[in-house]
């Protein structure tokens, strides 16, 4: 037991008073582990107009435009409107590059493209359509025509049995929808001028595919080498697949 003076406020010693035995204080508990902040509350994004749903409106408006302007008597070709929403969709697209959006638009631009190569095709083609099947085999120079074409079918050029030996000599054949063979001597140096719009193209050895190709040019002097004669030969076709072989 612990006693203690006490004091009068004058200062005079008044008597001894008990405190009780001494109370001992316990440590202080320890920290505890920090506690790991929770995951920041995402912040909404503000709603922005789909890029897809922009081009879309944009593409109908564009081509309801170009209807109305046809409508008014201009003469709009149906490649016109397969045009205006490829640009549609191709600026849709570049700007989708920018910020990673509407990347479905490419499948779009896709049979967009391939349906403008098909319009622009047929209306080469224009005037009367001569829709057949097509063989021509001239047996010499002199029953050559200057030029072949079917607007629509299959088409056959068999110039095998002509010798062209001491001559030279232009051919043109053209087919707007179909298949294009055309057969050459084995002997005649050939320089074919061929193109396909829209297809496939098998020339003497070189092949080719695609759509809007350019003209190729194929140099073909046979097994024989040099001589046997010589024919240019223009060969084209707008939608299809041309063949020029020995």
């Amino acid at each position: 037991m612990t006693t203690i003076d006490r004091k009068a406020v004058d200062g005079t010693r008044t008597g001894d008073v008990d405190v009780g035995p001494p109370v001992l204080l316990a440590p202080p508990f320890p920290p505890g582990p920090p506690v790991a902040p929770g995951p920041p509350v995402p912040t909404p994004a503000p709603a922005r107009a789909s890029l897809g749903r922009i081009a879309l409106w944009t593409l109908l408006v564009a081509v309801g435009l170009l209807a109305v302007v046809d409508g008014a008597g201009a003469d709009v070709p149906a490649s016109a409107y397969v045009a205006v929403a490829l640009a549609v969709v191709a600026v849709a697209l570049v700007v989708g590059s920018l910020y990673g959006r509407a990347r479905w638009l490419i499948a779009i631009g896709a049979v967009l493209t391939v349906g403008l190569g098909i319009t622009a095709g047929v209306e080469h083609i224009g005037g009367g359509i001569d829709a057949r099947n097509a063989t021509w085999k001239p047996a010499s120079v002199a029953q050559l025509d200057g030029s072949y074409e079917i607007s629509i079918g299959d088409a056959l050029l068999d110039l095998s049995a002509v010798d062209f030996t001491g001559r030279s000599v232009s051919v043109t054949v053209h087919v707007g929808m179909g298949d294009l063979t055309v057969v050459l001597p084995s002997t005649v140096d050939a320089r074919t001028v061929a193109r396909v719009n829209v297809g496939n193209a098998e020339v003497l050895g070189e092949d080719w595919s695609g759509i809007g190709q350019s003209e190729h040019v194929v140099t073909d002097l046979g097994p024989d080498g040099a001589g046997g004669g010589e024919l240019t030969l223009h060969a084209s076709v707008d939608v299809g697949n041309l063949e020029v072989r020995r």
